[in-house]
């Protein structure tokens, strides 16, 4: 293979038509694996190939970039950054976003695979930094990943966050707002992804300069701020640190002062979403301590503004009580919470499509408890819950089995499986008149999410350790050849011919 290769590829220079031995190349190398290549390419040199990106037209490019990929990603990353450092910080400018796709995907993967070596040339780092402003987001995206993966070793982010390469992260955020925020996001990440990078991001001032963002009088820019904070909060230190730093305190009062301010009032859904995100990790904290938020929320259940915060106020605390630790903080609440659940058992029977999709949704993670969390406390609380919904509810359950909508029966079965979990839901399926049929009846389903939420329902039954004594052992046979036939089971039809047929 080197052979023809190297023929190609010395040709190059002197083709007269460049785009036919470039469509060579790339038939060549299209018909060998990585592995073939690599075994070849490091004795052939292709900067002849690098020299034909210097081009108008645009199949030759294209067809460039196709060859150029293969041939670096068959070389070891120290070889790319020796032989070939000055081409790619060449190509990161090149007008053609094809070129720059190519070089920053190439520098991505030696950040992945060789972050030390890579740090050794600042300018070819520096000019990743400026991709961050690139006008195509893919190359951007491509950029901002790349500094990720920098950010994740210690040298790393020393390098990052000091000399040129910090003037340069400045430089960048002195563009328009969704360059700032691209810039934002990944310092973000980076202070997610362990404590030395949260603790450099913070000394080198960006992270206040961020934090800065949320007293801009633009609500865009306020709620933008929420999303990356939101993520900054899910890991413990970086909740610790927005308390240290007065940033929970500051949205507490955002969400109090809210209230007052119709224009401010744009901002509470994108709060709710940040203590409702920040309470499903540490649930105990923050219904505790932020008792505007709980306050909301319990108010959009009980007398929403509008059905999108009533919607919200019900996926917020189905979210948060997803685990253990959150129907525990939330039974704290007492009647607030009570009242709460029977109105989500309101809106249940009440609202329009969409939102009965949201209850359903709720209520599924609300209700669940798996089996090993099944203490008879926490089984009292989830029967409880389930009881204040209201009277008859598994009847109005079943009556959803027959609406012509798939994701509303998704849903249900959802919800299903839940109750299928705990004995007291079994109990409640065991005796209702006609579930048991209707859960082995494989035609209520025609599409893949309906067949595969009916089968982890009768997946849960036929595992649970209580199933046999409360469905019965033939019952439980059924289920477990349910199982066994999968979800997409279709079974045979015979023919038979009847007596007078023609």
């Amino acid at each position: 293979m080197a052979a023809p290769m190297n023929s190609l590829i010395d040709s190059l220079p002197n083709a007269e038509d460049k785009i036919e031995v470039l469509s060579d190349l790339k038939a060549l190398l299209g018909n060998l694996p990585i592995q073939s290549i690599s075994s070849v390419v490091a004795n052939v040199s292709f900067n002849s190939v690098f020299d034909c990106l210097s081009t108008d037209n645009r199949e030759q490019l294209e067809l460039c970039c196709d060859v150029l990929n293969k041939l670096l990603k068959a070389l070891p990353p120290d070889i790319v950054l020796t032989q070939f450092q000055d081409e790619l910080k060449s190509g990161l400018t090149n007008e053609e976003p094809a070129v720059r796709k190519l070089c920053i995907s190439e520098i991505e993967r030696l950040s992945l695979e060789m972050v030390t070596v890579l740090l050794q040339y600042e300018e070819l780092v520096i000019q990743v930094v400026k991709c961050m402003r690139d006008d195509v987001l893919e190359v951007a995206k491509i950029a901002g990943n790349t500094l990720v993966n920098i950010g994740g070793s210690t040298g790393g982010i020393t390098t990052l966050y000091g000399g040129m390469l910090m003037s340069a992260l400045q430089d960048v955020l002195s563009s328009n707002d969704t360059v700032r925020f691209r810039v934002y996001e990944v310092i973000v990440t980076i202070s997610c992804q362990s404590v030395a990078g949260l603790h450099s991001c913070s000394e080198s001032g960006l992270l206040q300069q961020f934090f800065n963002e949320l007293h801009r009088d633009d609500i865009l820019v306020q709620l933008n701020c929420l999303e990356l904070l939101s993520d900054l909060a899910l890991v413990e230190y970086g909740l610790a640190y927005l308390d240290q730093q007065g940033v929970l305190a500051t949205l507490e009062n955002m969400m109090r002062s809210s209230e007052a301010d119709p224009l401010a009032g744009f901002l509470i859904p994108g709060l709710i979403k940040f203590f409702g995100c920040v309470a499903r990790i540490h649930p105990k904290e923050v219904m505790t301590s932020n008792e505007t938020f709980v306050s909301t929320v319990f108010t959009n259940l009980s007398s929403p503004q509008s059905d999108s915060m009533h919607s919200l106020a019900i996926q917020t605390v189905g979210f948060i009580g997803s685990s253990v630790e959150g129907k525990l903080a939330l039974e704290k609440l007492g009647n607030k919470m009570d009242t709460g659940v029977k109105c989500i058992g309101k809106a249940l029977r009440e609202t329009q499509h969409d939102t009965k999709i949201v209850v359903l949704q709720a209520l599924s993670t609300l209700l669940k408890l798996k089996v090993p969390d099944q203490t008879s406390e926490l089984l009292k609380l989830t029967e409880c819950w389930y009881s204040q919904l209201g009277t008859r509810t598994f009847d109005y359950l079943m009556s959803l089995a027959d609406q012509p909508f798939p994701d509303l029966r998704t849903a249900l079965l959802s919800l299903f499986n839940s109750l299928a979990l705990q004995p007291w839901g079994q109990n409640i399926m065991n005796n209702h008149p006609g579930f048991r049929e209707y859960l082995l009846n494989r035609s209520t389903e025609k599409t893949k999410e309906g067949k595969e939420g009916k089968f982890a329902v009768i997946s849960t039954l036929a595992n649970s350790p209580t199933s046999a004594e409360i469905f019965g052992s033939p019952y439980l046979i059924h289920l477990k050849a349910y199982c066994s036939q999968g979800a997409f089971y279709v079974q045979a039809q015979a023919e038979v011919a009847l007596e007078g047929d023609s």
